[in-house]
């Protein structure tokens, strides 16, 4: 199928990257950005029939089947008792997953879109987008470890699921990280966001007609993608100037740029979409 992927481009055709940013303090509500979002058409390839299998360290992602135990009425509440048990649920998913030694979550995003719009509710995110610049990941691991501990390796990784009923539109499509150009795609861009909210920086993406960009239809509650934010191991990333953290280094996927797009094919009213995303810090000691 195809849809239009919301990339980044400087304001004018003839402008560089300069300071990328994004501005929520300045006039709240109002979000400003000093680049534009410019609407891609893109194919998505649905892999729900299909014979490709990604896989974390090679693509940046892949979809596992783990039901989970807790309330997902109480998730969607923001009812501690549910948050803990699907942290402890998903921590042991992310430890199996990856080999880490100790998973550490820091956020935990609600976004739902429906008939009714809630103005309490995020709506998803429709703009491809990493989560982290490898700055702001080192930045969160010594904020969470204390500066000068050692690790041989980590990653920020983000667990997507739905909650409630499956996924009917704007679902997460994920880009495979061997189409990216990591020297020219990624473009850091500072968050001016308010002291309490996540991180100061992440990249933006600029197109690359070359990039791969996968979904999964009607993912379910039993479902959850799993995708890189940052890896310390990464070797291309590292190369790209990451700067790498003094572990060692691997050829593995180091991130993955990702949005919610508009199926046009499927339904635009009633229950969408409600999601619950879960960033964790996954140490390897």
């Amino acid at each position: 199928m195809s849809s239009p992927l919301y990339y980044a481009a400087p304001l004018t055709p003839d402008g560089g990257d300069g300071d990328w940013c994004i501005d929520a303090v300045t006039r709240p509500p109002e979000v400003l950005f000093n680049f534009r979002k410019v609407g891609v058409e893109t194919t998505i390839t649905d892999l729900r029939e299909g014979s490709i299998r990604p896989a974390l360290d090679e693509t940046g992602f892949e979809k596992v089947t783990a039901p989970t135990g807790a309330s997902q009425r109480g998730l969607l509440d923001s009812e501690e008792a549910a948050l803990e048990q699907y942290r402890r649920e998903t921590g042991a998913l992310l430890r199996s997953l990856t080999g880490a030694d100790v998973v550490e979550f820091f956020d935990a995003t609600l976004r739902r879109q429906d008939a009714a719009d809630d103005p309490a509710a995020q709506s998803p995110h429709q703009r491809v987008h990493v989560d982290q610049s490898p700055g702001s990941a080192r930045a969160r691991a010594e904020r969470h470890l204390g500066p000068g501990r050692e690790f041989r390796r980590f990653q920020i990784i983000n667990v997507w699921r739905p909650l409630l009923e499956p996924v009917r539109n704007f679902p997460l499509a994920l880009c495979d990280y061997r189409s990216l150009d990591l020297s020219a795609d990624l473009v850091p861009t500072r968050l001016d966001f308010p002291d309490w909210l996540k991180d100061r920086e992440n990249y933006s993406v600029r197109h690359n007609p070359a990039h791969r960009w996968y979904f999964w239809d009607s993912l379910t509650p039993a479902e959850a993608l799993v995708f890189k934010c940052y890896d310390s191991a990464s070797r291309g990333l590292a190369m790209a100037g990451g700067e790498p953290d003094g572990g060692e280094l691997r050829d593995v996927a180091g991130l993955c740029p990702h949005t919610a797009f508009f199926d046009e094919n499927g339904p635009s009213t009633g229950h969408l979409r409600t999601s619950l995303e879960l960033r964790a810090l996954a140490f390897h000691e």
